[in-house]
């Protein structure tokens, strides 16, 4: 590493003041220090000073979910560290949380960091940050404009991971759990229960062949999308060993039991997605290996809950009203969400935000991911209403058609916060509102709404 000289120490005293001012202000600070001191010095990720022991997580699907069950594992244990939790996981916001988190002379205050990291962006980021440990939560097709296919992802961490990094890959997933082959790694999966399908009916499989002899995989169980477990028949490649592998989801007791290489372990179970349980063997996996025992992490499950601003449930005059993140733009995270709509019982109706904030001035975005969402999973006697806003609105009433779903019971308008207005909350049991990451403002107007709605018994 270079000298560091006096223009280093002024970035540093100017970036800190930045960030005490923005906070002033209710901002998060998350990236644009980081953009203003990558400007001012393009080397300045490989001047800072980093902890000592680094534990970073990335993934298409989870990784903000897991650093959170991680850092709050962590923090209920008695561990100190730097955490990006308010975002910021490209590079300009890894240097914003180190200088943040450092001195005026550029000293960092903790020996730990828990770090979310992009996929797209580890290019820029491992040459300079080398994690002791690197959980991987999936690998999967993302938004066109972002992230690509797969491969281009896989490629870009397979040539970046620092080769001392051990990883937590998810054995589940052939295209992650096989990155980066010359690291050091364990695997963590949800294994397969007889009350399961055995073969999912999505539209995407982003892997169904063998990528070492082209012949066409051999799936024990796909649980969703390409998420499975699978072999070969003509040479060895398959799923991994599971180090850390699901064998009992227990919805009565709320409990989650995993095979580990200590024997069988229960936790608390947190969420009922099958999502949040591979988020949940993620983070065991992690914490087990991180050096934390059974009874630290177990203590630290019981008092772990979703993060709200992914999934929140209450009851309001005998309806439940549902807010689940999903991701727009993003197929497999959407079709996901679409999937534990149609699992829930009762008459239900859907109200869907799923447009880009960032995008929405211009709309470019390839609407491509819309046809490989699998809206069909809203094609259900019991869903009895889809009500979708946004500038989109006509290529949804499309797709909505193309999955099958009897026109009228669909609603679209260009106004998202106009949807509430086409709710009928009288005819349901449950409502749901899906929204993209970005759209937290109308999210908040249409939950009041609804609400206001359903106290009103019908009324707006």
């Amino acid at each position: 590493m270079e000298k560091k000289g006096l223009k280093f120490y002024l970035i540093i005293i100017l970036i800190k003041v930045m960030i005490k001012v923005m906070k002033l202000f209710g901002k998060n600070a998350t990236n644009l220090p980081g953009v203003v001191a990558l400007k001012l010095c393009p080397d300045i990720l490989n001047q800072l000073e980093k902890p000592k022991t680094i534990i970073a997580i990335t993934g298409t699907n989870g990784k903000t979910t897991v650093s959170n069950m991680i850092a709050n594992a962590l923090k209920h244990n008695g561990y100190s560290f730097i955490n990006n939790s308010f975002g910021g996981n490209i590079e300009t916001g890894i240097i914003s949380i180190l200088i943040d988190e450092s001195n005026f002379l550029g000293k960092i205050k903790y020996n730990l960091a828990i770090l979310e990291i992009d996929e797209r962006s580890s290019n820029r980021i491992f040459p300079y940050i080398k994690p002791d440990f690197l959980v991987c939560t999936n690998i999967s097709r993302d938004s066109f404009k972002r992230n690509a296919h797969t491969e281009f992802i896989s490629d870009i961490l397979n040539k970046y991971i620092p080769k001392e990094t051990k990883l937590i890959l998810n054995g589940d997933d052939l295209i992650s759990s096989y990155l980066a082959p010359g690291n050091a790694r364990i695997c963590f999966g949800v294994g397969w229960e007889e009350s399961e399908s055995p073969i999912t009916n999505n539209i995407i499989k982003d892997i169904v062949v063998c990528p070492v002899c082209d012949s066409p995989l051999e799936y024990d169980f796909m649980r969703y999308n390409h998420i499975g477990r699978a072999k070969c028949e003509k040479c060895d490649f398959g799923t991994l060993p599971i180090e850390y592998d699901v064998i009992k989801r227990d919805y009565i007791n709320n409990t989650l039991q995993i095979k580990t290489p200590n024997g069988i372990e229960e936790y608390k179970l947190v969420g009922e997605n099958i999502t949040d349980s591979y988020n949940a063997v993620a983070t065991v996996a992690i914490l087990r290996e991180f050096g934390l025992n059974k009874e630290q992490v177990s203590s630290a499950f019981d008092n772990m809950e979703i993060i709200k601003t992914r999934f929140n449930s209450e009851n309001i005059n005998d309806k439940e009203l549902i807010i689940n993140l999903a991701k727009g733009q993003n197929p497999i995270a959407c079709s996901r969400t679409c999937d534990f709509v149609r699992s829930h019982t009762g008459r239900k109706a859907v109200i869907m935000i799923l447009e880009d904030f960032y995008d929405a001035k211009t709309t470019t975005e390839n609407i491509a991911w819309i046809h490989e969402t699998d809206f069909e999973f809203l094609n259900q006697e019991d869903i009895t209403q889809i009500i979708v806003g946004g500038k989109r609105s006509s290529d949804y009433i499309v797709r909505l058609l193309m999955a099958g779903i009897p026109k009228e019971k669909i609603k679209c308008c260009t106004v998202e916060t106009d949807t509430p207005s086409f709710l009928d909350v009288n005819s349901v049991d449950k409502i749901f509102i899906l929204y993209d990451l970005f759209n937290v403002v109308a999210l908040d107007s249409i939950k009041e709404q609804v609400k206001k709605k359903i106290l009103d018994g019908g009324r707006i």
